[in-house]
């Protein structure tokens, strides 16, 4: 562990601990309500931010600040950070643990899923295992809801941040063949 990466740390734990008074401690403690101080997220509905490529949290705190991407509490909360907030909080939920997920996926989807997810080759961007590379965002391990309805507002327009990417990719699927691809990512 490099001294940023302990630095981040030790930051957190006085945090949690109720110590930290330090900048970054205040700029992550609006993030953990949502998304856990570790960026472990215990609501379905929140993305986990643990063990997500540095490049993408970035890129998506920045598109929040900037309108790129909409939702009232993202783009609020982000709205007073500088673009070096933004790099120091994509660092340090980059580098955290990712939890196992929770949610019981059902073997038949998954195998759908997984079927789908080769025919429509997903790790051509977000490489095998679902684990991300730089601005391709890690996958796995995260919430069903949540890529559930990512998947949704790429397909039907309203997550429109990708370049055309993701929602050319899923324009035509179905409410089931998203549910299925989520079983499977979920499981991974």
């Amino acid at each position: 562990m490099n001294s940023r990466h302990l630095l981040y740390s030790l930051a957190i734990t006085l945090l949690m601990l109720g110590i930290g008074t330090s900048a970054f401690a205040a700029k992550s403690a609006s993030c953990a309500h949502c998304h856990g101080t570790d960026g472990n997220s215990s609501s379905p509905i929140y993305p986990n931010l643990a063990g997500q490529t540095k490049e993408y949290l970035y890129k998506q705190i920045m598109a929040f600040k900037n309108g790129g991407r909409v939702n009232a509490m993202m783009s609020s909360s982000v709205g007073i950070l500088t673009e070096d907030d933004a790099k120091e909080l994509a660092e340090y939920f980059s580098v955290q643990p990712m939890a196992r997920n929770r949610f019981q996926t059902d073997p038949a989807l998954a195998a759908q899923g997984k079927k789908l997810a080769a025919e429509v080759q997903c790790v051509a961007c977000h490489q095998p295992g679902f684990k991300g590379l730089v601005e391709f965002p890690r996958v796995s391990r995260q919430k069903f809801q949540y890529i559930v309805k990512q998947l949704k507002d790429y397909r039907d327009g309203v997550r429109t941040n990708d370049e055309g990417v993701m929602s050319g990719t899923v324009k035509n699927f179905t409410d089931e063949q998203i549910d299925a691809l989520a079983h499977y990512i979920t499981d991974l």
